[in-house]
């Protein structure tokens, strides 16, 4: 299983290093979970780069029902409330953290946890690699346990 936090994800709507591995993740089959604070970032940056006019109407439209599409069908989506914000307290005492990324780090690890109980279906104790394009925050991950996934340092 993969989680993603927006930096990865966002690489699946814009041509840029490490697309082309998340689009293949996406094209595996495999489940890719994400916090629903991913729905208003990926909004966000697709909206920026419509208003910095980097994208044309039609391609603002296009990627904006893409990724409406993917969050309807393709991602598996995790709520935030107190139970998956478990973890953000100390994560926030123990790292220098932004709070999105305690937020999707938080999600992440309530997510590892309810593997080990079943809560997601299929065998316990399954495995959970954090996706994320964002070096700081990708040594975070691994000093608590993650294998991470980052598309920009794929081949």
């Amino acid at each position: 299983m993969l989680y993603l936090d927006a930096s990865a994800l966002a690489k699946r709507y814009f041509t840029e290093k490490g697309s082309a591995v998340v689009a293949a993740r996406f094209e595996s089959g495999e489940r890719i979970f994400t916090s629903i604070l991913s729905y208003a970032e990926i909004h966000s940056a697709i909206a920026r780069k419509f208003r910095d006019k980097i994208l044309e109407k039609q391609e603002f439209i296009r990627l904006r029902d893409e990724f409406q599409n993917d969050w309807l069908f393709s991602l598996s989506k995790l709520d935030l409330d107190l139970n998956s914000m478990t973890a953000l307290p100390g994560l926030v005492e123990t790292y220098s953290l932004k709070a999105g990324d305690a937020i999707h780090l938080s999600a992440a690890v309530w997510l590892k946890d309810s593997l080990r109980v079943g809560k997601w279906g299929g065998k316990t104790g399954g495995t959970v690699e954090f996706g994320v394009a964002d070096n700081r925050l990708a040594k975070v991950a691994q000093e608590c346990g993650f294998q991470v996934f980052n598309p920009e340092d794929q081949h």
